[in-house]
């Protein structure tokens, strides 16, 4: 009995490092993933941080830019460290099963895949840190670095968890990224700090890094109430995952002139879609709360921009509320539809290949998918249009609708095109990235009156300054403005389409 209880012992303990190190291998088989979690990081400390601390100082938040600069590198961290262990779970969920189906066991397996996914978050939090230390070093590093890690364990809990419970990748990334959302920009570090907004699970690590005092954390204290959110989050992940991988009977998926094939193709993508109910509530649902909760929370100071008014360029003093109510339509709908865009082009990848054997040609499949995108573009810059008219009415609608539509369509494009190349993780990461840099940080005339030269090099520029000329000034000037948009979305869809009719080959391999 003693021998057999030792044999065992003795393969668990083998056991366990080789699950790990095969998980960690299997997330590494796309470089682009590695490459991209500790890039990410070094990417948002570095350019969003002077933009935050500008924004946080802007809602009555935290003015001062060292501290701002330490909690982005804490928000970085949790963010991709939540994604990572979102998709370290969410993909491996039936081959998981069947391990520990086979003999390996289900807490193994468990602690195996939790321990691979800890080791994705520590690399998050130290390209973090490493990207803080060289801009501007580490104040104090014990209390920055400890914390920091703590927000990654966070999010990978939440991100665990999520993973376990949704079953789809496009439902499950969209509620981890949008919770991180909430998360940090209705938090205390931009002047959220009353009601709901103190249950978040960064309210208390954010304070902590900040070195600011809650003055309602109770006994356990800011820290205390931090390290019991990590404890908390990875606990309740570890739970879910020991009910999701325990073994269950494996279930197989189940697998119907031209404006015809396109109607038909068109009307099962929606059908697929629209079974995907989590997806329309964000795509309706997140405009609304997101853009009102943002103008709530934006006093009415004077902001300066740059403006074109009958051939003139001059600087104008506006509202900042109403400049706020008007540049978050676009960073919400090119996230939107960015995101929109990348699934619908990964998520039907084989699919379509199946059409064109069938007998439908590319540019029908092709026409069918875009559509799908176009409709959800449409409909999340019409909620967002109708929520932010409740609050701020633009000089021209028109002008200002058609700017929002562009920016929407061009990052529904970027997302057809970047899926197929770098993956559902690593395009999901440059798509969360990419119109954050672009619409939040470049265009964002909230930071400056107008945008660093190298703005004019983003995909959305000229369609945020159309937007901008819709939204303040009475008669259109914007012409070169609107063809360079319309030259972007015209690029972009063209080389989306080019790789598509290639993906969509049945020659393709």
């Amino acid at each position: 009995m003693n021998a057999t209880t030792t044999t065992t012992a003795t393969g668990t303990a083998r056991l366990l490092p080789l699950l790990t190190w095969r998980y960690l291998s299997e997330y590494a088989r796309r470089l682009v993933n590695l490459v991209l979690l500790a890039v990410v990081p070094v990417v948002f400390v570095t350019l969003s941080a002077g933009a935050i601390a500008d924004f946080a100082d802007a809602l009555g938040g935290l003015t001062d830019l060292g501290t701002i600069e330490a909690a982005t590198a804490g928000w970085a961290a949790s963010l991709l460290a939540g994604i990572a262990g979102f998709f370290h779970v969410t993909g491996s969920r039936e081959a998981d099963r069947r391990l520990a189906a086979v003999g390996a066991g289900t807490l193994r397996v468990v602690v195996a895949r939790l321990t691979s996914a800890l080791g994705l978050a520590l690399v998050a939090g130290a390209g973090a840190l490493a990207a803080l230390a060289l801009r501007t070093g580490i104040a104090d590093t014990p209390r920055v670095i400890g914390v920091t890690f703590l927000m990654a364990l966070i999010y990978l809990g939440i991100g665990a968890t999520v993973g376990a419970l949704v079953r789809s990748e496009i439902n499950g990334s969209l509620v981890v990224v949008f919770a991180w959302m909430f998360d940090v920009f209705f938090g205390p570090a931009m002047g959220g700090s009353a009601g709901i907004i103190r249950v978040f699970p960064l309210h208390f690590p954010t304070l902590v890094v900040t070195d600011v005092a809650s003055g309602h954390a109770g006994p356990l204290g800011d820290l205390g109430i931090s390290a019991l959110w990590a404890a908390g989050a990875l606990a309740v992940g570890t739970l879910a995952l020991v009910a999701t991988t325990r073994p269950a009977p494996l279930t197989a998926p189940r697998l119907h002139g031209r404006p015809h094939r396109i109607a038909v193709a068109l009307r099962y993508g929606f059908r697929d879609y629209r079974r995907n109910l989590v997806l329309w509530v964000l795509l309706v649902g997140l405009p609304v709360v997101f853009i009102t909760l943002s103008i709530a929370v934006t006093p009415d100071d004077p902001a300066p921009v740059e403006l074109v008014e009958h051939g003139q360029r001059s600087l104008q003093i506006l509202s900042m509320s109403d400049l706020h109510g008007a540049i978050m339509v676009p960073i919400t709908v090119g996230f939107l539809a960015g995101l929109a865009g990348l699934f619908v082009a990964l998520g039907s990848a084989e699919g379509d290949r199946r059409l064109v054997l069938a007998g439908y040609r590319p540019l029908e499949v092709l026409a069918a998918r875009l559509g799908v995108i176009l409709f959800a573009a449409l409909l999340t810059t019409g909620v967002a249009l109708a929520v932010t008219g409740a609050s701020f009415t633009p000089q021209n609608w028109i002008v200002f609708a058609v700017a929002n539509v562009l920016a929407a369509v061009t990052y529904g494009m970027i997302g057809v095109l970047v899926g197929p190349r770098l993956g559902l993780l690593g395009g999901l990461y440059v798509m969360l990235a990419l119109p954050f840099i672009d619409i939040g940080i470049a265009q964002n005339a909230m930071f400056d009156a107008a945008p660093p030269a190298w703005a004019a090099f983003m995909p959305a520029h000229g369609a945020i300054r159309v937007l901008l000329d819709g939204a303040f000034t009475p008669t259109f000037d914007e012409y070169g403005a609107l063809a360079l948009a319309v030259a972007w979305l015209a690029g972009v869809t063209s080389v989306a389409a080019a790789q598509f009719h290639h993906l969509a080959s049945p020659h393709h391999s």
